[in-house]
């Protein structure tokens, strides 16, 4: 018995250690100088030499060639900090070891830190510790298989800017955030044996784009999908106004010039409603941009996403969220459903979701389907009977969930117009916020809310993945 709970702790402790992986976030590339401090840390050189212990804080500063200068002191880079409690690098705290290392015109700042502290102090600035422990879990396993997946610098995994993942450090940790990685610790979504390529971004506006139409490259488990429930945001319908002038400007400064600015208009829209490309006509003459490079080009924070149209905002709405109806005893009885089933999808996933859509399904019934693939021939099956008037609805149960299918996505699209927009200014009418592909954040909320659990909400997103622990 002692040699089997010996040898259980073994393989317990090793499959930890095997799970276990350091990342190296670049700080901060080319630096001159700064401040480090902490309590207790220990300063080690190339030659391997070491400082005592220290306490308190000390600037750095560039002294050319591998050479760091704190005062009168030298220091030859690479120049490594270790401590046991955090060491704080420009008044920001960090788990883990610091290392400046020579760059072509100073010197870089590298933290070295154990992958699941590093998420700790990345998904506040993603997701807010007050949504529902679901959601943050998604957003849990999404970074970490982002930060492993390839490394973004050179030899370093990420950086710490917008562009790869926001990182605060030890001060954006929060009890809800580091539950929700301790409960996923070492997990990543992957495809065909290897971390998938995932992305997440705000709001979709009521339908996800692919990969294919924003980016030019088809990933299979990227594609356009409707979001199976209603929600709120605060990016669910936004409007901006900009003169023709502005928007020359800003074309010009990125290499497109056509002139002074006649008219604007959508070109050809993808099928999630996103505007794939815009006709931009002017005195200089015509020219086609992508409606990605034009969002980024007038500013990703004025055209919140690539959604929109020109005028006033146009009649698509998502089912707003609200209580089912009671059904009556006649609406009990075993007559067809009246559905346009020329709208059903193809694939089986879609098509339960496309049934919950249509209230033939409850939003309960669907959570509890979902996942079980060798089931869905079975599922559709019967919500083919109950279209059919072969079998009864299941009524509504009480209390009702805590949301409801957008219906409104269930026609498909979203309908934006695309008149042109011309004269001296151009209001632009849009929904959602972000690049659109892989998984909206405020939809993971609400989806969470609704008791999806996180396996679920990535299933959605991205069909054909699966959860698996390690690399």
């Amino acid at each position: 018995m002692k040699k089997y709970i010996t040898a259980l702790l073994f393989l317990l402790l090793f499959s930890r250690a095997a799970e276990a992986r350091d990342v190296l976030v670049l700080l901060k590339g080319n630096a001159s100088q700064c401040t480090i401090g902490g309590t207790s840390y220990v300063i080690r050189v190339a030659s391997g030499g070491t400082t005592p212990a220290i306490t308190g804080s000390f600037s750095l500063s560039y002294a050319g060639g591998a050479s760091l200068k704190a005062g009168e002191v030298s220091y030859d880079m690479p120049v490594t900090v270790t401590s046991q409690t955090p060491i704080i690098i420009n008044g920001v705290s960090y788990h883990g070891t610091i290392v400046f290392e020579a760059s072509s015109s100073g010197f870089n700042i590298v933290n070295q830190v154990d992958a699941e502290e590093y998420l700790k102090g990345v998904l506040k600035d993603e997701m807010s510790p007050a949504w529902p422990a679901e959601a943050l879990k998604a957003q849990a396993v999404l970074a970490r298989t982002y930060t492993l997946s390839s490394k973004k610098h050179g030899k370093y995994d990420v950086c710490a800017q917008v562009h790869c993942q926001s990182y605060g450090g030890v001060a954006s940790e929060s009890a809800a955030i580091n539950d929700a990685v301790a409960a996923t610790a070492g997990e990543l979504l992957k495809y065909g044996g290897s971390p998938a390529q995932v992305f997440y971004y705000g709001d979709s506006g009521g339908f996800s784009a692919s990969s294919k139409s924003v980016w030019g490259k088809d990933i299979p488990y990227l594609q356009a999908r409707p979001d199976p429930i209603a929600y709120n945001s605060p990016n669910a319908s936004w409007q901006t106004t900009l003169s023709m002038q502005q928007i020359a400007n800003a074309l010009s400064a990125s290499g497109v010039s056509v002139g002074y600015i006649s008219s604007i208009r959508p070109y050809a829209r993808d099928e999630s409603g996103r505007v794939q490309q815009l006709e931009i006509s002017g005195s200089g003459g015509r020219t086609l941009i992508s409606g990605s490079q034009f969002r980024l080009v007038v500013g990703a924070g004025v055209v919140k996403s690539t959604l929109f149209e020109f005028g006033a905002a146009g009649t698509y709405t998502p089912a707003s969220v609200t209580a089912p109806a009671q059904p009556s005893a006649s609406a009990r009885k075993s007559s067809p459903v009246v559905v346009d089933r020329s709208t059903m999808p193809q694939k089986d996933i879609d098509k339960l979701y496309w049934m919950a859509q249509n209230k033939i399904f409850s939003v309960q019934e669907l959570v509890s389907m979902i996942g079980k693939e060798k089931d869905y021939p079975k599922f559709i099956a019967e919500g083919e009977a109950r279209m059919s008037g072969k079998k009864t609805p299941a009524a509504s149960p009480a209390p009702p969930p805590a949301a409801l299918p957008a219906n409104g996505a269930s026609a498909g699209a979203p309908q934006f117009s695309m008149n042109a927009a011309s004269g001296s200014s151009v209001t632009i009418s849009g929904r959602g916020s972000g690049h659109g592909v892989g998984l909206p954040q405020w939809t993971a909320k609400a989806l969470a809310e609704a008791g999806w659990s996180y396996r679920q909400i990535l299933d959605y997103y991205f069909p054909g993945t699966t959860l698996e622990r390690g690399n």
